[in-house]
């Protein structure tokens, strides 16, 4: 398993020119990261007619010599987003060879059927969504707790907000949702930076919790502690079920607070469970109540 460090930035789009995304990465280790994805996107929503059944997805980029340059300052992934708007795409990503080349997989549904997909049924690791169409899609409680017992993880860009400020209200519209419906658990920050001047220090991106509804802890834990999380869950899922063994070399501090976060989880979807079961109840007495008068009648 591949070794990484934080900070992270987990969203770096790929650029053909050699000279802008080497700016990037230089930039990026002047402010202090350790561990950044390259991401390129599909669009499978355009896929070609004759390309069903085979391999649609395409290979990472070549950046062999990329990762050659930043080997002691970098540590380099390589991550596909893939846009959708139907269930289909589950069929192309299980038989697919190419997705299994990727580090990271990332999901930006462009419908509401596709966003409750995602968070419920969809193979990947990264729930993320489009800033330009952000406010069309908005999360509801259940498929957001969903989501998250499932480990998956909710990314925030930037840069976006940073260029526009319609892309601006929109973000902080998606966020504040995520913190209505789910507490804001779960969440990443990334760049989707296209320049060098669009990138941030860490502890300035952390600091962008007070305007997304974020705590501290969760603005801080979005740039290292999740993503490193993050990272794991991945590598479990391109790897398999593995055994391994590990070896202490010091004293063993066992932390309580992740065993508090997943019993309020599932507190919570309990409760909801009921709620749903009562709206359920109530809905059959209704029925049979006008049944009965329709009888009468």
């Amino acid at each position: 398993m591949e070794q990484t460090n934080g900070f992270y930035d987990f969203c770096i789009p790929y650029n053909k020119d050699d000279k802008i995304l080497r700016g990037i990465l230089n930039e990026l280790v002047e402010l202090g990261y350790k561990t950044i994805a390259i991401d390129q996107s599909f669009d499978h929503s355009k896929k070609e007619p004759g390309k069903r059944g085979s391999e649609m997805f395409p290979e990472p980029h070549n950046i062999d010599n990329i990762r050659k340059e930043f080997a002691n300052k970098l540590k380099i992934l390589q991550r596909i987003t893939i846009l959708y708007v139907d269930a289909n795409v589950a069929h192309a990503m299980s038989v697919s060879l190419n997705l299994r080349k990727f580090n990271l997989i990332a999901g930006q549904p462009k419908t509401e059927a596709a966003l409750t997909h995602c968070c419920t049924s969809f193979n990947g690791d990264i729930i993320t969504f489009d800033p330009t169409a952000g406010s069309r899609l908005l999360i509801q409680r259940k498929p957001y707790l969903i989501a998250v017992r499932r480990g998956m993880y909710f990314e925030i860009k930037y840069a976006p907000a940073i260029a526009d400020s319609n892309n601006r209200k929109d973000m902080i519209k998606v966020a504040q949702n995520y913190c209505t419906k789910g507490k804001s658990r779960n969440i990443i920050f990334s760049s989707g930076a296209l320049h060098e001047f669009q990138l941030r220090g860490p502890y300035d991106v952390a600091n962008l919790s007070y305007i997304f509804g974020l705590s501290e802890n969760q603005g801080k834990n979005a740039i290292d502690r999740f993503c490193r999380q993050l990272f794991l869950r991945a590598e479990s899922r391109r790897l398999g079920k593995t055994i391994m063994f590990v070896k202490s070399q010091g004293p063993i501090v066992f932390s309580d607070s992740s065993d508090e976060s997943d019993e309020e989880l599932a507190d919570e979807m309990d409760t909801l469970v009921k709620e749903t079961a009562s709206e359920e109840e109530l809905e059959e007495r209704k029925s049979s109540q006008a049944n009965k008068r329709l009888k009468v009648a």
